[in-house]
C-alpha cells in the first residue's frame, strides 16, 4: 500500500491546495479508501490558494504602521496592534481571518474514513492524520536558507516587542525622539518590507513541487495504517482516517475540521496522530511543536512512544521538538485535543527535502515508511490496550 499511495499521488505532478490537481487527487483517495471497506466521505471548505497573501498583508501592516505612526502616533499604533493580532491568530490558527475569510477564494476537501459503524461505542478514538497538498519553492525554503527560519523568527519576534514598546512610548509622549529609538523603527520598517518582498517573490517565481517528501509520504503511512487495521481492529478504539487539504496555506484544512466536528469531537476520547514529510534525517516522533508557542503532545502517547524507543527494533526513531514551523496537530493541540506527530528530521531539526526542486520520488526511503507504519502501529494498539 505504501508504494502505490506514494506513486499514486507523485503521478499528479503536484497537488496545490485549491487546484483541480488537489481536487483529482482528492478523489483519488477517497476511492482508495472505499476500497479498502471505509466509509469515505469528501468535506468541502473554502481556503486561500496561497498564504503569501496572508502575511504580505501581515507584514505591510507592520512596516506601513510604522510610517503612519510619524505623523500620527496612536492611528500608528492601532494599525500595529492589529497586525500583531492577525499574526498571532495565523500563527496559533485559532482565529485566521486573513486565511479563512478574506483570502479564501478558492475550495479544498478533507477526506473522511470511517469503519463500519458499531453498536457499541468504544472508549477511545484514534485519527490517522496527513495533509494531501503541496506547497511552491521559494527563496525562504533554499537548502541555504532554511537553518535561518527559526533564528529569523526569533529576531523577528524580538523586533516586534521593541516596536511595540517604542511606538507605545512614542504615542502618549513617554519617550523622546532620540536616534536609538528612529534607527530602531526605521530597521523594522525595512525589515518587515524585505519579509513582504519574499511574499511577492514567493508568488511571482515559485514553481510548483511533487511533493512526495512533503506529504505523499504522510498520506502513504497513514493508508498502510488505514489498512492494517481494518484487517486487525482495535479493541477498544475506533479507527478513523483524516487526510486533510489545505494544510499547507496555514492548517486550512484541520481548522476547518475541527470547527465541522465541534459537537462530535470529545478532547478525552479523540486522539490526532498525524504523519508529515518522512523524507530524508532520522525519524522521529515530535514531543512539542509550533513556532510561536510551542505545544506539547499528548502525555500518554509521549510516553508510549518513548517506551517504544528504547526496544531494539525500534532504537532509531528519537522524540524531538519540531519549532522550525507548524503542523496540523497544531490546530487540533491549540484548541485541547490530545495528538502526536511522526517525521523525518535532519540533525538540524528540519525536514528535508522541504518545499524545494529536489522532493521527488526518488529522495523518499521505502523502508524509512515502512519503519514509521510498523512504530506508529504498535504505538497505536499499545495505547488501545490501555483503554481496555
Amino acid at each position: 500500500m505504501i508504494k502505490e499511495i506514494l506513486e499514486g499521488l507523485c503521478g499528479f505532478g503536484n497537488r496545490l491546495t485549491a487546484t483541480e490537481n488537489e481536487q483529482r487527487a482528492g478523489d483519488y483517495l477517497k476511492s482508495k479508501l472505499d476500497g479498502l471497506g471505509y466509509q469515505a466521505e469528501a468535506e468541502g471548505f473554502k481556503s486561500p490558494r496561497t498564504f503569501s497573501w496572508t502575511y504580505l498583508a501581515i507584514y505591510l501592516g507592520f512596516a506601513g504602521s510604522i510610517l503612519l505612526s510619524l505623523f500620527f502616533p496612536l492611528p500608528g499604533l492601532a494599525v500595529f496592534v492589529t497586525a500583531l493580532i492577525l499574526f498571532f491568530g495565523e500563527q496559533t490558527t485559532l482565529f485566521g481571518i486573513l486565511t479563512t475569510n478574506i483570502f479564501a477564494t478558492g475550495k479544498s476537501r478533507n477526506i473522511i474514513g470511517r469503519g463500519k459503524s458499531d453498536p457499541k461505542a468504544k472508549p477511545g478514538r484514534v485519527w490517522l492524520v496527513a495533509h494531501y497538498d503541496t506547497s511552491k519553492t521559494s527563496l525562504a525554503f533554499s537548502p541555504g536558507s532554511v537553518p535561518l527560519l527559526k533564528p529569523l523568527f526569533a529576531f523577528s519576534l524580538i523586533l516586534l516587542l521593541a516596536t511595540l514598546v517604542i511606538l507605545l512610548l512614542r504615542t502618549f509622549s513617554l519617550a523622546l525622539d532620540s536616534l536609538l529609538l528612529k534607527i530602531i523603527l526605521g530597521f523594522s520598517t525595512v525589515y518587515f518590507s524585505y519579509l513582504a518582498a519574499m511574499m511577492l517573490e514567493r508568488e511571482a517565481r515559485g514553481k510548483p513541487v511533487q511533493g512526495a517528501a512533503d506529504n505523499a509520504s504522510g498520506v502513504a503511512v497513514a493508508m498502510e495504517l488505514a489498512e492494517r487495521f481494518h484487517e486487525h481492529p482495535l479493541a477498544a478504539s475506533e479507527l478513523r482516517v483524516l487526510l486533510t487539504g489545505a494544510e499547507e496555506v496555514g492548517m486550512v484544512g484541520m481548522s476547518a475540521f475541527l470547527k465541522a466536528h465541534q459537537i462530535e469531537l470529545d478532547r478525552k476520547r479523540d486522539y490526532f496522530i498525524n504523519f508529515d514529510s518522512i523524507g530524508e534525517g532520522g525519524l522521529c516522533y515530535i514531543t512539542k511543536e509550533g513556532m510561536l508557542m510551542p505545544l506539547s503532545g499528548s502525555e500518554i502517547l509521549l510516553k508510549l512512544a518513548d517506551q517504544l524507543s528504547r526496544e531494539d527494533k525500534f532504537s532509531q526513531v528519537k522524540g524531538k521538538p519540531f519549532t522550525a514551523l507548524t503542523l496540523d496537530t497544531l490546530a487540533a493541540r491549540s484548541r485541547g485535543f490530545p495528538v502526536i506527530s511522526f517525521m523525518a528530521l535532519t540533525e538540524k531539526l528540519f525536514p528535508k527535502p522541504w518545499h524545494w526542486f529536489d522532493d521527488t520520488i526518488e529522495r523518499v526511503d521505502l523502508k524509512q515508511l515502512d519503519l514509521c507504519a510498523d512504530f506508529a502501529e504498535e504505538l497505536i494498539r499499545r495505547f488501545d490496550r490501555e483503554k481496555v
